[in-house]
């Protein structure tokens, strides 16, 4: 009965980090939509791919880690033309 409860409270923390960080997301779009910004969050949603805070295969770890790898670099032309410093104005005083 114990580690049932451990279990579900790992089952509401995920829930509650995943509601969280769409709610946060939604907001911003709300208050800052001035601001241009990129959000690399890809879902994965093959069965095989399903985890939880509990995974521990390191292969399938390391398989999520290249995926990550792989959405990052889908989104990376888009995050380095946010982030060019070349087209942001230098303060006054020089320096970068």
């Amino acid at each position: 009965m114990r580690w049932y409860k451990y279990l579900r409270s790992v089952q509401l923390l995920q829930k509650t980090l995943e509601i969280n960080t769409q709610s946060m997301d939604q907001l911003r779009g709300i208050l800052f939509k001035q601001i241009a910004t990129v959000r690399i969050s890809d879902t994965f949603e093959k069965p095989e791919m399903a985890t939880d805070l509990f995974e521990h295969d390191l292969n399938k770890l390391n398989i999520l880690r290249q995926r990550g790898s792989e959405s990052f670099a889908s989104h990376e032309a888009a995050l380095k033309e946010l982030l060019d410093v070349s087209n942001t104005p230098q303060a006054p005083g020089g320096g970068n």
